[in-house]
């Protein structure tokens, strides 16, 4: 160390030195995302700051961090390069002493005037205080001036926080400095963006201006675009304004604001909502062009536990649609949900009322709450206006649940309603209750296990049908009708197990009401000639029912239950096929019984096994033959002339005797099942799996020899068989196939055996596992893949509504701007056939066939195609279909959607958008209803 006229000069020692110098004394509140109300020369452009920005170097982009590599390329260090020596006995003394803010320095050479109290370090200069450091080719402080000047590449580091630019000028009096041709990065939550310009900070980090800065979120060292703006305020946390700024696409400006303001308060806060339309909005294509805005409307932050939306949309000529949503989430009452209620006013004058209210609550461990209502005032309305293809089929459901468990059982006291979008009809169930003890021991071989169940299913506004009314001029008049149901019923089951038998017991009481207008056509006598029959029709307002049952048995031990397995079985049985007890409106509203009979049955169901050599990757493939075979008996039986009135429709004649029945029954399952061969070194065939390769299920084929026994009857009792099939080697796949067997009335001597095609129905997914799965079979290729195929696409996952697919919300409280989601080859394909077998002298009925198909495939990572299409085949036509296309332009995102629904309505909406700003967009959006 040296010194001249009040001036001090230290070499590579002197940088050992540590004290309480106000060198840097600013340095450690100095931020690169801070603000000051000191202005740059010029102010610059920040474009797309979002809520919650922050400041964070260790992301260019979301959530992907910032390697070492793409920092060098951007100019950007990601740490110091310089450090200190270790300290000495005298240093570290020096670093324990308490009171002090400590200032550790080091350059090549610092020397100090004494006489202007100025510091100035030269030579790989490093400065560090509370956690702030500084690095420099010089460093420079005034002491009296409060200035310090940091120049030769500046580089901040704070926190993991990072600013570089060509000099430093910062004032440690009032904690404000300037960085010119600064390099700094901050996150906004959704993507981490670069900042290139001057800039000024102050000590608290809360503020930053800019001036001709430039800003993007691409980390490529020539950005794909940026943002440039004159002047910019960003305050951390708080807000960000810019103006005016140009978008520049390389380096073409491309849009032109007058300003950009965004709201970047992190967490939820009041505020006025950003209304959505777009430029066909402002200046219209075509005359035939319907305006629409949407979102326009506030959000209030009541709390910190719920919120409220209001929000309107209008759509030219069609409707206007108001309401106003409600969050609630109470932590501490383990209590949430949401509340929505909007109101759709149409342009011809129609309206209805829309009702969402999803609850869920925990009252403790053992009791919770949930409920889900939503409720439609006017279907027609919705239907009318609906964009999405399954508006116009799906059912508005509300459900209800309370669950409460005890030691001695659970409790579930619930309900559902639905409500029908096409003809208003709805359908509920409530209340629905369950009580369902824990298995009781009333000894070491004696088990009770009692079950109870209360429901009261109602229906409302269900068609029936029209009703002609002769006018006095002569004229009909038609007015439709509808009904009303209501279905109580309660169930008590009461099986008792004793060692290996098991009793079955259980009660039933259903009472049935409905006010649907009843039709009942007999023959009378005729009033002219008795002896002539004639057709009477008798009217009823409504219909009532009254049922009481008892139905008890023994299931006897299973005989042989490693190869036959035989169940017998002994029953007590009601004499006919009805409920034991019963009042209506043949009874006068008394009760009539019937009796009871023992019916007797015996069921077996063994599995056969047949092994077959393998082929290809199979080593062996093995066939399992599993028949059920069942046998009933049961006597004759006569019931009371009261009890057969009253179970028997008016025209028919009332039958008092019950004939016998001795039916057999036999149903089929056979499986073939490919065992793949071990992977070469695997000794233990632990490598080797199970393929399920085909799986044909066979409905039961009954015949009663006592109905065989009858005049002008057959055995026969089943009309239709069916068939399933299940195979591993297609995902997804399942096909069902239906024939009616009779030609006429099954277990008459007239019907024909003449199985006729009714029903099929099947479903797959294809992928391209499935076709190297398919190959590998026959060594044509190699199961697996690189890339995992999607399991299977179903309507609801791959099926994107309109609303959900970028373009703005046709309906209220719809999601926005949704992306697709990258995805191999998936195709997924539903076929359902549906046909009446002719009748002879009556027109014929055409058959039903429709074809589904949901693809979705990204043939590179940049797109991404997805198609949903329901054809009916029948009359060669699309009823509807969903067409999603998808570019990634790195920062860019650049989408095509089309949507034609069964009621004729369509809609086309295109969208470019920046990714880490979805709401900057150039979009096309255009919805057309069929009048």
């Amino acid at each position: 160390m040296a010194s001249r006229d009040g001036e001090m000069l230290l070499g590579k020692r002197g940088t050992r030195m540590v004290g309480a110098l106000a060198v840097v004394a600013g340095l450690s509140l100095l931020l690169p995302l801070a603000a000051g109300a000191q202005e740059p020369g010029q102010a610059g452009g920040l474009g797309a700051l979002r809520s919650g920005a922050r400041a964070n170097v260790g992301q260019v982009g979301p959530g992907q961090p910032l390697d070492t590599a793409t920092a060098r390329l951007l100019g950007l260090p990601t740490a110091p390069t310089r450090t200190f020596p270790d300290p000495d006995s005298v240093l570290t003394e020096l670093l324990k002493r308490t009171g002090y803010k400590i200032t550790r320095y080091k350059s090549d050479s610092a020397t100090y005037y004494a006489d202007d109290r100025r510091m100035r370090l030269v030579g790989e200069a490093l400065s560090v205080q509370e956690g702030v450091t500084l690095e420099a080719d010089t460093v420079l402080y005034q002491e009296t001036s409060c200035i310090l000047e940091a120049e030769g590449e500046p580089h901040l580091f704070q926190k993991g926080q990072v600013l570089v630019g060509a000099n430093i000028e910062y004032n440690t009096c009032t904690s404000r400095g300037i960085i010119k041709n600064a390099l700094t990065t901050f996150s906004t939550g959704q993507a981490t963006w670069l900042v290139r310009g001057n800039v000024a900070a102050d000590s608290n980090a809360s503020r930053l201006y800019a001036a001709s800065s430039d800003i993007t979120s691409c980390e490529l060292p020539t950005p794909h675009y940026h943002f440039r703006a004159r002047q910019v305020k960003w305050v951390s946390k708080q807000s960000f304004v810019a103006r005016p700024i140009v978008l520049y696409v390389s380096d073409v400006p491309i849009l032109w604001l007058p300003f950009i303001y965004q709201d970047i308060r992190p967490g939820r806060h009041s505020g006025i909502l950003v209304p959505q339309f777009g430029f066909s909005d402002i200046i219209r294509p075509s005359s035939s062009y319907q305006r629409q805005i949407s979102n326009v409307g506030y959000y209030w932050a009541t709390n910190d536990y719920m919120d409220l939306t209001f929000r309107l949309d209008w759509f030219s000529n069609r409707y206007v649609q108001i309401g106003t949503s409600m969050q609630y989430n109470v932590l501490d009452r383990f209590m949430g949900g949401s509340f929505e209620i909007s109101r759709q006013f149409e342009s011809g004058g129609g309206s209805g009322t829309s009702l969402k209210w999803d609850h869920h609550q925990q009252f403790n461990l053992s009791t919770n709450l949930t409920f889900d209502i939503n409720y439609v005032s006017n279907s027609v309305v919705l239907l009318q206006n609906a964009l999405n293809p399954l508006q116009n089929t799906q059912q508005v459901n509300s459900a209800l649940s309370f669950q409460k468990r005890f030691r001695w059982g659970l409790l579930n006291l619930g309900g559902n309603r639905r409500q029908s979008l096409s003809d208003g009809s709805s359908s509920s169930e409530l209340p629905a209750l369950t009580i369902s003890p824990k298995p009781i021991d009333i000894g070491r071989n004696i088990t009770w296990s009692p079950n109870l169940s209360l429901t009261n299913d109602l229906t409302a506004s269900t068609p029936a049908g029209n009703l002609l009314i002769t006018q006095p001029n002569g004229t009909i008049d038609t007015v439709p009708q509808v009904g009303s149901t209501r279905n109580t019923a309660f169930n008590l089951a009461t099986p008792i197990r004793i060692g290996s038998f098991s009793w079955q017991n259980s009660i039933a009481f259903v009472d049935r009401t409905t006010t649907q207008r009843q039709a009942v056509s007999f023959l009378a006598p005729g009033l002219v000639n008795p002896a002539d029959s004639v057709t009477v029709a008798q009217f009823f307002p409504g219909d009532f029912a009254t049922t009481f049952d008892w139905q008890t048995g023994i299931n006897l031990p299973i005989l042989f239950q490693r190869s036959w397995r035989i169940t017998p079985s002994v029953s007590i049985s009601n004499k006919t096929g009805q409920t034991f007890a019963i009042r209506n409106r043949q009874t006068g509203g008394a009760w009539v019984i019937q009796g009871k009979k023992f019916n007797f049955s015996l069921s077996s169901s063994p599995t056969l096994f047949a092994f077959y050599p393998g082929f290809g990757p199979l080593a062996r493939i093995r066939h399992s033959f599993a028949p059920l075979i069942q046998f009933s008996y049961s006597p004759a039986a006569s019931i009371s002339q009261a009890f057969a009135n009253a179970i028997t429709p008016p025209g028919q004649t009332p039958q008092i005797r019950i004939p016998p029945t001795q039916t057999l029954s036999i149903g089929l399952n056979n499986t073939f099942e490919g065992k793949t061969k071990p992977q070469p070194g695997d000794t233990t065939g632990n490598t080797a799996k199970k393929i399920k390769l085909l799986s044909i299920s066979t409905s039961a084929l009954t015949y009663d020899f006592e109905q065989a026994k009858e005049p002008g009857r057959t055995g026969w009792t089943a009309q239709t068989l069916s068939n399933s099939f299940l195979t591993d080697l297609l995902p997804g796949f399942n096909l069902r196939i239906t024939h009616d067997l009779w030609r006429g009335v099954v277990g008459t001597d007239t019907a024909k055996f003449d199985p006729f095609l009714t029903s099929l129905q099947t479903n797959f997914t294809l992928t391209g596992n499935t076709f190297r799965a398919i190959g590998s079979l026959f060594g044509l290729a190699h199961g697996g893949g690189q890339r995992s195929a999607a399991q299977g696409l179903t309507t609801g996952q791959s099926q994107q509504p309109y609303d959900a697919q970028g373009g703005r919300p046709t309906t209220f409280f719809s999601a926005n701007q949704v992306s697709l989601p990258n995805r191999p080859f998936a195709l997924n394909i539903s076929y359902t056939l549906s046909r009446t077998r002719p009748i002879p002298g009556q027109p014929a009925v055409p058959s039903q066939k429709n074809l589904n198909l949901t693809t979705g495939i990204s043939p590179t990572r940049f797109w991404t195609l997805q198609w949903n299409a329901q054809y009916n085949l029948t009359e060669s036509r699309f009823e509807s279909q969903t067409v999603a296309l998808q570019r990634d332009l790195h920062d860019w995102r650049a989408q095509f959607n089309f949507t034609r629904n069964a009621n004729g309505n369509f809609a086309v909406y295109f969208s470019i958008f920046l990714i880490a700003l979805p709401d900057l967009k150039f979009d096309y959006n255009q919805a057309t209803f069929n009048q």
